[in-house]
């Protein structure tokens, strides 16, 4: 039955409730208690973003579930233009990373207070900008591909109805992350490889605590399937590399790693939410 996808869930266990609060007259709201774990359904219900977006950066599956589940609007296939507007600003910030790491003199005086009037990137500059962005937008896409692919050979014969779309919605929510890149017009860094690497880590943890959050299920169906799809984006990388561009040593060994542990890792057996 697709109807329970229509309901909100609990944040702290992940059971379906009716709503997350009561409004009354006048504006106040009581929130609804779950019957199943007994804690307030959804807490977030009262807080700022910025307290949501801290709890991000602290990797709590509560606030992926209120954003993913109870914020947003109902979604039965595909995604919504907040989740591609997301996107794009991920694929503009990571491209920004790649170019200076690759290019730090060019773009490094962009960090400079007294290079901000009349400065610009040369033309070659902005075209290495234009193929990152095309490399990191085909690193987004097989990444959300691979992870589909290796969740739908968990789950697509044990259950009709899976809303794959929600775990695309996972991964890109997950990579929040790269807004991060940001700093990196504002200080500027010695290193800004290492910073690269950084968020990466960063975005593959929050990977994992976004799609068990979709899963409901244990650490090893999680790990398979965000494996599955970073081993997608690092494939990109060294084809990349092959045709002729530079790759940092870290990203390379990054790359053996992941390949080496998605050939080694069992293939898991669970539900998803």
């Amino acid at each position: 039955d697709g109807g329970w996808w229509h309901k909100m869930i609990c944040v702290e266990c992940g059971q379906p409730v009716n709503n997350v609060h009561y409004k009354y007259r006048g504006g106040s709201i009581r929130l609804t208690i779950c019957e199943f774990c007994h804690n307030v359904a959804d807490k977030y219900v009262e807080h700022e973003l910025v307290i949501i977006f801290l709890d991000l950066v602290l990797h709590k599956a509560q606030a992926y579930r209120h954003l993913i589940f109870n914020r947003m609007e109902y979604c039965e296939s595909g995604l919504q233009t907040s989740d591609f507007q997301l996107v794009f600003y991920i694929i503009i910030m990571e491209a920004y990373s790649k170019t200076r790491a690759n290019d730090p003199q060019e773009w490094s005086a962009l960090a400079e207070p007294d290079q901000w009037q009349g400065y610009a990137p040369s033309l070659a500059a902005w075209s290495h900008f234009g193929v990152w962005v095309a490399v990191c937008t085909v690193q987004m896409v097989l990444y959300c591909l691979a992870s589909v692919a290796a969740a739908r050979l968990l789950f697509s014969a044990r259950f009709p109805i899976v809303k794959y779309n929600y775990l695309v919605k996972c991964v890109i929510l997950a990579n929040f992350g790269r807004c991060f890149y940001g700093l990196l017009l504002v200080w500027d860094y010695d290193h800004p490889a290492i910073f690269d690497r950084m968020v990466d880590l960063f975005v593959f943890s929050s990977s994992f605590v976004a799609v068990r959050v979709w899963t409901g299920s244990g650490a090893m169906v999680a790990l398979y399937i965000v494996l599955a799809g970073w081993s997608a984006r690092l494939a990109v990388q060294q084809a990349v590399l092959h045709a002729g561009w530079v790759l940092d040593p870290p990203t390379q060994s990054l790359l053996v790693t992941a390949n080496f542990a998605a050939r080694s890792l069992p293939l898991p057996r669970s539900e998803p939410l």
